[in-house]
């Protein structure tokens, strides 16, 4: 999976990651500033994706940071966001998993993840051999799978961290629930942790039943990605099998977060969907 879409996109991550950064510090702007010896406004607009940080303004407030190892990751993704081109087009997809970890940081940046998935379970919510069965049915060969596999099962750690943890709310189909992926005992396990991961105080879990018919989503399965920054519309993500499209205009947003609302009056409700995923769960015994 590669992460971008457009400049703008990338500029959001960097503000993103480095407003997540000063949070876990328990840091304000004003005393992030006296460190650097520079103006609260400047964190400010740099936080709120007005300015991109100039590469040594950026190199010390790594280092403030305590993240001085990843110093050349930023200055990448920085030289990435000042350019014109959406960045997966210098991106050598033959070279897997491509961009994973730009979409893991954007995932631990977010306040809150929603979506929907007619496909498979998403991502976020997978057991590690579900993942592994998936992520087989997608390759031809096993190369890289142990690191794919832990890079997509560590993603959930978001849902369960004692400080912030990420507000999840999710939406699938019941053809999801369906769909054989691996063996019996990896379907059952997999019904299992969905029905744990819904107890979560910060996770909703809804089922859509397949007798509904059709919906305003069925053109394609989406993710919104909300970001801890005043005002931000957020993010919208579209998988396809070669890259991510990503939409972050405020209409684009709306239009997406109204289809998620409506679908969730149509969906079963958390609790039925419970039910369904205990049902499901006895027919993998």
């Amino acid at each position: 999976m590669s992460f971008t879409g457009s400049p703008r996109v990338l500029k959001r991550r960097i503000a993103s990651e480095l407003t997540r950064m000063r949070l876990e510090l328990g840091w304000s702007q004003a005393h992030v500033a006296h460190l650097m010896s520079s103006s609260e406004g400047r964190i400010a607009n740099l936080e709120g994706q007005r300015n991109l940080p100039k590469p040594e303004f950026l190199e010390k407030l790594l280092r403030i940071y305590g993240h001085a190892d990843e110093t050349e990751h930023y200055l990448s993704l920085l030289e990435e966001a000042k350019g014109n081109k959406a960045a997966w087009e210098n991106i050598d997809l033959t070279a897997e998993p491509v961009g994973l970890d730009d979409y893991l940081g954007l995932e631990r940046g977010a306040s809150k993840i929603e979506g929907y998935e007619s496909r498979l379970v998403p991502g976020l919510l997978q057991t590690h051999d579900y993942a592994r069965d998936v992520i087989r049915g997608r390759q031809r060969s096993d190369s890289n799978l142990d690191q794919k596999i832990e890079l997509r099962t560590r993603r959930q750690e978001i849902l369960t961290r004692s400080e912030q943890p990420v507000r999840s709310w999710m939406i699938v189909e019941e053809q999801v629930l369906d769909r054989p992926v691996g063996s019996s005992e990896t379907m059952r396990a997999q019904l299992e942790h969905l029905m744990e991961l819904g107890k979560l105080d910060n996770v909703q879990l809804q089922v859509c039943p397949t007798s509904l018919g059709s919906h305003p989503a069925l053109t394609a399965p989406f993710t919104i990605f909300h970001v801890p920054i005043p005002n931000d519309p957020g993010l919208v993500s579209v998988e396809t099998r070669i890259k991510t499209i990503w939409f972050d205009d405020q209409a684009e947003v709306d239009q997406h977060v109204e289809i998620l609302n409506h679908l969730r009056t149509l969906a079963l409700s958390p609790e039925q969907s419970h039910a369904l995923l205990g049902t499901k769960r006895k027919e993998y015994q």
